[in-house]
């Protein structure tokens, strides 16, 4: 006579705790690998029939699973599932092949593999340390073995679509294509028209940017969700006709201050009013948004938290479309809205307007990205300034349009913690060009409308570089000179003279003390006052010098100005 399990003898309701208490579930979804190794309760799952029937049905609801392409039957655990364990799945991730960016786990917070971010301590890149050699080539038809995997895949998920129910399940693919393949992310998007409609889809086709690949992906998505019905495989190269080519805008129709009214509900406002500019890493020469690090806003003020929905995408994995080709709704990145200054003249000269007078713009001398980051001065030869003109420089004279030089509201200018050798001297050319740059832009900003801010930032609270941590005074002093260097010709906007009375609404300065990092056997403590000491001396020093006394007093009482996201996040990643 066959024996009935005694946890069969106990209700629905605790069995369910049980099922909890040995893991099948909990307040928050696990992450179970299908190709991984088997959990601590497989013994459970074959228990018996009932039992198997209950805690599939929990552990297959409220946890997420992963499952990666390796090799050949890599997948076939999706093919090995029953229909009771499909209908019950909610959420899964397809990792068929990942040139980059390795989040098999949801909520990950590490940088994307495309930041060029190190470690200061010793060089590497974020990159490097969380994953190493990890990364995959990317696919192609070139190679039988991608034919294999996409073979599989298309395998696996006609079995699934018999057993799934509608809009229950979240799919999370990940195929990494090489850019000109088009055929290749086609056949790894083409299984999910055979699940749809899915409760949600996010699809990942290349590590890198690519305007085909991301509207594969994008009509992918929209057709796996429901919300459209054109199949990503009819996706070809954009085309526009006359006949197709969108018509003018009603805008155009509307005085000017309501277009510029209706503009700034659009991306030319960025989350944080501020645009990040500079010459070096990835976004370099681009209009980029800094990234304060966010950490579900449990230490972010909320003037700042407000804007992070923008900016972090990460906790799926890296699902960016800034960063890759992808598409998915939880990536609401901001990136510069290049369309709308694309529709017409009119418009074109309405967005400029709004673009450049509505944000704060932060311009970098090196890299926005990480701004103690400085060039090697032992690899420079000679040991002196590495470019021939500072980028703030090049900002105002090649990137703003020279019409927009006057809608400029908040200009702040960031020099990192360059080495003592490596700062500009009199006789150098970037310093030459900055005197030139200044009398040139003279007439063409509108300066009582505009705010400077001047900052030489500190180093990486990592850790000082040895040049920091041992400076002698001589070399302290060399460095607080090229602050002056830099600073000086700015009188020309801030203060009135003969030719003009016309001057800067606001100039602030924030200037590190160099030495500041250098051992003293003094009380740190002490050290520290010292130096905050020295540098408000040295701020009020050189705004003074820049806006002269009368003008300095009228404004040193008020608040100051808003100061660069960017130092933020500085001492976020710190």
């Amino acid at each position: 006579m066959e024996r009935t399990s005694p946890l069969l003898r106990l209700s629905p309701d605790i069995r369910c705790q049980i099922y909890e208490w040995v893991g099948l579930a909990d307040y928050q979804p696990h992450f179970f690998r299908l190709n991984g190794q088997k959990t601590e309760f497989f013994g459970l799952l074959i228990s018996c029939k009932i039992i198997y029937q209950e805690a599939s049905t929990l552990l297959y609801s409220r946890n997420r699973f992963v499952i990666r392409y390796t090799s050949p039957h890599s997948l076939a655990p999706l093919r090995a599932l029953t229909s009771r364990s499909l209908a019950s799945l909610t959420s899964l991730r397809v990792i068929l092949n990942e040139a980059s960016c390795h989040h098999p786990e949801d909520g990950n917070h590490s940088y994307c593999c495309h930041s060029l971010r190190v470690y200061p301590y010793d060089g590497e890149t974020y990159c490097s340390h969380a994953h190493g050699g990890l990364h995959q080539a990317p696919a192609t038809l070139l190679v039988s073995s991608t034919k294999d995997m996409l073979a599989e895949w298309t395998e696996a998920a006609t079995y699934m679509s018999s057993h799934i129910n509608p809009r229950a399940l979240e799919i999370k693919l990940v195929c990494d294509v090489q850019e000109d393949d088009i055929e290749a992310a086609q056949l790894a998007v083409a299984p999910l028209k055979l699940l749809s409609p899915l409760a949600n889809c996010h699809v990942r086709l290349c590590r890198k940017t690519n305007s085909q690949l991301q509207q594969i992906a994008d009509a992918a998505v929209k057709h796996a969700r429901g919300i459209t019905q054109t199949a990503p495989d009819a996706v070809t190269k954009p085309c526009l006709s006359s006949s197709t080519a969108p018509l003018a805008s009603h805008l155009l129709n509307l005085p000017q201050e309501l277009r510029l009214r209706i503009l700034e509900y659009t991306d030319l406002i960025t989350p944080w009013n501020e645009v990040t500019w500079s010459r070096q890493g990835r976004t370099s020469r681009k209009y980029t948004l800094c990234r304060v690090g966010c950490e579900h806003g449990t230490s972010c003020p909320p003037e700042v938290h407000n804007g992070c929905q923008f900016v972090e995408c990460w906790n799926i994995g890296c699902f960016c479309r800034l960063q890759h080709s992808a598409a998915s709704d939880s990536c609401r990145c901001w990136a510069a809205p290049t369309d709308l200054f694309l529709i017409c003249r009119t418009l074109y000269l309405d967005a400029q307007v709004v673009f450049f007078s509505q944000n704060r713009f932060v311009v970098h001398d090196y890299d926005s990205s990480s701004p103690s980051d400085v060039p090697n001065h032992e690899e420079l030869s000679p040991r002196q300034y590495p470019f021939d003109r500072f980028a703030v420089s090049e900002f105002l004279r090649d990137v703003v349009p020279q019409g927009c030089l006057g809608m400029l509201r908040s200009l702040e200018v960031v020099f990192p913690p360059y080495n003592w050798e490596v700062w500009p001297q009199d006789d150098s050319p970037a310093q030459k060009d900055w005197l030139a740059t200044v009398d040139w832009a003279k007439d063409k900003l509108t300066l009582p409308g505009l705010t400077l801010r001047v900052v030489m930032a500190d180093v990486s609270e990592w850790g000082a570089p040895d040049d920091r941590v041992d400076m002698t005074a001589e070399q302290d002093h060399a460095i607080v000179k090229a602050y002056d260097r830099i600073i000086t010709p700015l009188r020309l906007w801030g203060q009135r003279n003969s030719s003009s009375d016309t001057v800067l609404g606001r100039f602030c300065a924030n200037l590190t003390k160099p030495s500041k990092h250098t051992y003293s056997t003094e009380d740190p403590s002490w050290m520290e006052e010292r130096s905050q000491a020295f540098e408000d001396q040295l701020k009020e020093k050189v705004e003074r010098s820049v806006r002269g006394d009368e003008l300095w007093e009228e404004q040193s009482g008020l608040p100051e100005p808003l100061r660069g996201l960017w130092k933020y996040a500085f001492r976020r990643d710190a």
